[in-house]
């Protein structure tokens, strides 16, 4: 079986343990690697940006509460937050950076106040 190398696919020798064929393709090889990360990191964050901003925009212009369906209207991700936290049996807070909110059975977010006034860009 030939060992080729995972960047180029050139054919290794030397080392068993070799991977590479040489310092610039390991060195491509793990750049690439780095970027694809970065990547899904950007996209994350780019979510969580958005989320915190339509948050801070609705507490900002006197909305404390919102309906569930007209969050969504706004392009707010239920599905990305950086934290979550377990009040009562079957309710959780949810944070965006440091902004809270809670999601009742009836559908209505409630943004909490101090969290988000706290915050030096409002």
């Amino acid at each position: 079986m030939s060992r080729t190398c995972l960047r180029c696919g050139a054919p290794l020798h030397g080392r068993i343990d070799q991977k590479f064929c040489s310092d610039d393709c390991r060195t491509d090889y793990h750049n690439e690697q780095r970027r694809l990360r970065e990547k899904e990191l950007r996209e994350v964050n780019r979510i969580l940006s958005g989320n915190w901003r339509i948050l801070s925009e609705n507490l900002r212009n006197g909305r404390a509460r919102i309906s569930v369906p007209e969050l969504a209207s706004q392009n707010f991700n239920f599905q990305i937050y950086t934290a979550t936290q377990r009040r009562f049996p079957g309710r959780r807070t949810y944070w965006c950076y440091n902004c809270a909110y809670t999601v009742s059975r009836s559908g209505i977010v409630r943004i909490s106040e101090t969290a988000c006034r706290n915050n030096l860009y409002l």
